[in-house]
């Protein structure tokens, strides 16, 4: 699917512009049960819809001039005591079956097995890497759809706290469109009959006009579950410049995890409530995964570019006198610039060899409860070893204060290398207290693959490994290929000294050549001791 606004909503745009098949699937064994969520607070009536483009998006040009000076050298990244270790084994995930782009992987580890989602597809496998039944289509999940629904941007988490997978995803029709948050208990991988659905719209602001949900992302604390979306107007056609407000839907788990629960109070927060501090429209506010204490407060992350320069925003959702409000405060920040397009292997002229590298929009957000510190990461341009500009990972470690405003950016540092270009990370630590990130990288010499890299404590230097390289140089339509838009990383429950990461690679399509528009998801587990 491709989706770009510019990194945005064109594959929304796209998917609307197609035929629509009927809504039927099979190998589903019974289908989960479903309920329904309900408001149980008024939302912000906000002020008038806004025409404004959100600031994080950039122009759809290749040629970004970089002002002079605006981005120092900076040292080649590695360092760190030990190195990173992929364990076996490593296997493919969920295959590209609906020849689509891009991939969007996705996954998270349980006890047992690991549930793992693409585009529009979601499947679990064991901790071997055994297949426990064939991928099934999102849409399938979810029998509140109406017929006909596009499926599209899966985010998958595990609950450590309570034993639990959630996978959200969206989906649209050319009128309307929908959110479903998937409930699975540990233990029922193979039981569809034991998970549960929230079905819910996509737009849960009224009168307003008709909005379309995108790019849903999923966080949780150790009683509450929250998502947030980028909601874009229905009435703006092809949707160009529609861009409206970030929305937060947050709900108690005592009443999402109980499948016999017929409505689900949820509170929501858009609009003027979701702007920076500065006024500015917020755009992809990303919640917190939460691991370690029993954390209460759902923390969130956000960034704040002004087209030179660009500010890290901390939100928080905390219960006050029973009420759960929604704050926020700027912990500053400096120069930033949007990444450029991403090289690969056999690299030739124009914009169809390169890969989108993203936006300067935070990718993943990560609570460590027991470390009292929070992990935010996306890709920007840096300059690694004083040749030609990259596209870098950048990552913060935040100390969240009590009192919001004291809250400080305690570490923050980059992953990349001189010659290649990064992008689409996630970030988690492990019970050591050394922060993961995993990344996609490529470069002229190098076709796209799938990286982990790990941070010492108190270090800002890292140390990465190659999990999978890519067949060839990835070339799935005209103009810049889409790649990613995500990589999910999450901490072992059994073992805390091991990840699990989940990436995309290149494979070879059988039509000969060295290029190739097929992409397969990849799951491999990581160590550094």
């Amino acid at each position: 699917m491709r989706r770009r606004l510019t990194w945005g909503l064109t594959a929304v745009i796209a998917v609307l512009a197609m035929p629509m098949p009927a809504h039927s699937e099979t190998g589903i064994d019974a289908s989960p049960k479903t309920h329904v969520a309900g408001i149980d607070s008024a939302s912000d009536p906000g002020g008038p819809r806004s025409t404004e483009v959100p600031r994080l998006v950039r122009a759809g040009s290749d040629l970004r001039a970089i002002p002079a000076g605006s981005q120092p050298a900076t040292p080649g990244e590695s360092g760190g005591i030990l190195a990173p270790t992929v364990l076996p084994p490593t296997f493919d995930g969920v295959p590209d079956l609906a020849d689509v782009s891009p991939g969007d992987p996705t996954g998270a580890l349980g006890l047992t097995h690991h549930l793992a989602a693409v585009n529009v597809h979601m499947a679990f496998y064991d901790r071997a890497g055994l297949e426990v039944d064939p991928p099934r289509r999102l849409r399938s999940l979810d029998d509140q759809l109406p017929a006909g629904v596009r499926d599209f941007d899966p985010k998958v988490v595990y609950d450590a706290y309570r034993q639990h997978f959630l996978l959200v995803f969206a989906s649209a029709s050319n009128t309307r469109s929908f959110l479903s948050l998937v409930v699975i208990p540990e233990g029922s991988e193979a039981v569809t009959a034991d998970w549960c659905v929230l079905h819910m719209s996509g737009d849960q602001v009224r009168n307003n006009g008709k909005q379309l949900a995108d790019y849903p992302m999923l966080g949780f604390t150790e009683d509450r579950v929250t998502l947030t979306t980028n909601q874009f107007d229905y009435s703006d056609a092809p949707f160009a410049g529609g861009f409206q407000y970030v929305q937060v839907v947050s709900m108690r788990k005592a009443q999402l995890y109980d499948c016999s629960v017929p409505v689900v109070p949820i509170k929501v927060f858009s609009r003027t409530q979701t702007r920076d501090p500065d006024g500015s429209r917020a755009f992809t506010i990303v919640p917190t995964v939460s691991t370690g204490g029993a954390p209460t407060t759902q923390y969130m992350t956000s960034l704040d570019f002004n087209g030179s320069t660009g500010k890290l925003i901390l939100w928080r959702l905390k219960a006050v006198d029973g009420v759960l409000k929604l704050s926020k405060v700027s912990l500053g920040g400096g120069g930033m610039a949007y990444p450029p397009w991403g090289r690969q292997c056999g690299n030739t002229t124009g914009l169809n060899s390169k890969w989108d590298t993203g936006d300067l929009r935070l990718t993943s957000s990560f609570l460590d409860s027991a470390l009292g510190r929070l992990y935010t990461t996306t890709a920007m341009t840096g300059n690694i070893g004083g040749g030609a500009v990259e596209s870098v990972v950048r990552w913060w470690e935040v100390d969240p204060s009590s009192v919001l405003a004291n809250s400080d950016v305690t570490r923050k540092g980059r992953v990349g290398v001189a010659g290649r270009d990064v992008a689409w990370p996630s970030i988690a630590t492990d019970g050591d207290g050394k922060v993961w990130v995993n990344y996609a990288r490529a470069g002229a010499p190098e076709c796209l693959a799938a990286y982990a890299g790990v941070v010492q404590p108190g270090a800002t230097s890292s140390s990465s490994i190659l999990i999978q390289a890519g067949f060839g140089r990835y070339e799935y339509g005209p103009g810049v290929e889409r790649w990613g838009d995500y990589t999910a990383i999450s901490r072992d429950p059994l073992d805390p000294s091991t990840m699990a990461a989940y990436g995309a690679y290149p494979i070879d399509d059988g039509e000969g050549g060295t290029a190739t528009d097929l992409w397969q998801q990849v799951i491999a587990t990581l160590t550094d001791v």
